[in-house]
């Protein structure tokens, strides 16, 4: 599965592919490293019987958000951070065919934890917001 578009919205965009997250497999993803932004390309098969995208699949796009945070803030793609908190204001639906972007934001690090938040656009319009706390991996951020 490939997007040879990147997202309408200025930036350095860069593809890359969900290795898979069970059934909410996100597909092609993309990256603006130097705005801490991710976007998704909403497809069918990531909405629920109304065509909007499903809460759950969603929460697993917005999960990666500590994927964005580290590799631009900390300039780091190394390791895993597991998810220790996740939770998801829905604000409004998402069709298929829109380009979801995250833009998010690295509140703070710790030695054990990440704190961050993302808000969720569809062509400007914010239609979710989301905190995450994540396990900061021992060497991945410097103290």
């Amino acid at each position: 599965m490939s997007e040879t578009t990147p997202p309408p919205r200025p930036g350095d965009w860069l593809e890359t592919i969900d290795a898979g997250s069970g059934p909410w497999n996100m597909g092609v993803l993309w990256y603006n490293r130097a705005a801490g932004q991710i976007a998704l390309h909403v497809k069918p098969e990531h909405c629920n019987a109304y065509g909007s995208m499903h809460g759950g699949a969603m929460a697993t796009f917005v999960d990666g958000q500590a994927a964005g945070v580290v590799v631009y803030h900390l300039n780091d793609a190394a390791g895993h951070t597991p998810t220790i908190s996740l939770s998801v204001d829905y604000l409004a639906p998402v069709p298929a065919g829109s380009w979801l972007v995250a833009d998010v934001t690295l509140l703070r690090a710790t030695r054990t934890m990440l704190f961050t938040q993302a808000v969720l656009t569809v062509d400007a319009q914010v239609v979710a917001r989301s905190n995450a706390i994540y396990r900061n991996v021992p060497g991945k951020v410097p103290q």
